[in-house]
C-alpha cells in the first residue's frame, strides 16, 4: 500500500479537529485495513493464551491437511505438495504479522516442513525426478528456520531440538534435499 505524504499545514488542521472528530476518522481508517484491525484487536484485547491458541490452531490445520487422508485427491508430485505448503506458509507469515508470535514461527514452520515427510513419502519417493523445486523450497525455508534459532536465546533450544533434527534427518534422507543442504549450509544435525 502507497503512502502519501501530508502537507504540514494539512497534518497541523488534523491535529487541530477535536477530539471526537480525530476518533472517528481514526476508526474510518482502521476498518479499511483488515490486517491492521486484527493485529490490533490482539495487541489491545488479547494475550498470550490467545496467541497460542491461534498458533496451536494453525498448527492442527496444518496436520490436517497433510495427513495421508487430506492429500488423497491430489496428482500426486512434489510440486502440488510445495503448493500446499507455500498455501500455509502465507497463514503462517499472517499469524506472525498479527501476533508477533516468534516462537511459533519457528514451530509452525518446522510443522510444515516435517509433516509432508512425515505422511506423504510415497509421493515425495515416487517422483522424485519432478523434486527440484520441492527439494529448493525446503532446503530455503529450513535455512529461514536455522537463522531464526540463532536469534533465540539458548533456553529455546531445548524445545527445539526434536523437531529441527527430525527436520535435518528427512533432509538428508531424501535425494533431492540431500544435495542442496550443503549449498544451503545447513548442518547434518543440531545440537543446543
Amino acid at each position: 500500500m502507497a503512502t502519501t505524504k501530508i502537507p504540514d499545514a494539512l497534518k497541523q488542521a488534523i491535529k487541530d479537529l477535536p477530539d471526537q472528530e480525530k476518533d472517528k476518522l481514526l476508526l474510518r481508517l482502521i476498518a479499511k485495513d483488515k490486517m491492521l484491525v486484527e493485529r490490533l484487536n490482539h495487541q489491545l484485547l488479547e494475550d498470550e493464551v490467545d496467541m497460542e491458541q491461534k498458533r496451536e490452531a494453525l498448527a492442527a490445520q496444518i496436520r490436517h491437511h497433510f495427513d495421508t487422508e487430506g492429500l488423497g485427491f491430489w496428482s500426486h508430485t512434489p510440486g502440488l505438495v510445495m503448493m500446499e505448503m507455500r498455501s500455509f506458509s502465507g497463514e503462517i507469515t499472517r499469524h506472525i504479522k498479527i501476533t508477533k508470535d516468534k516462537y511459533g514461527e519457528v514451530q509452525l514452520n518446522l510443522l510444515l516442513i516435517n509433516m509432508p515427510f512425515r505422511t506423504q513419502q510415497k509421493i515425495l519417493q515416487g517422483n522424485r525426478h519432478r523434486a527440484d523445486k520441492f527439494a529448493d523450497y525446503v532446503c530455503k525455508k529450513a535455512q529461514l528456520i536455522m537463522k531464526k534459532l540463532a536469534s533465540f536465546d539458548r533456553d529455546y533450544y531445548l524445545e527445539f531440538e526434536k523437531d529441527v533434527n527430525e527436520m535435518l534427518r528427512h533432509l538428508q534422507q531424501y535425494p533431492p534435499t540431500a544435495g542442496l543442504m550443503q549449498y544451503y549450509q545447513l548442518p547434518r544435525h543440531w545440537e543446543y
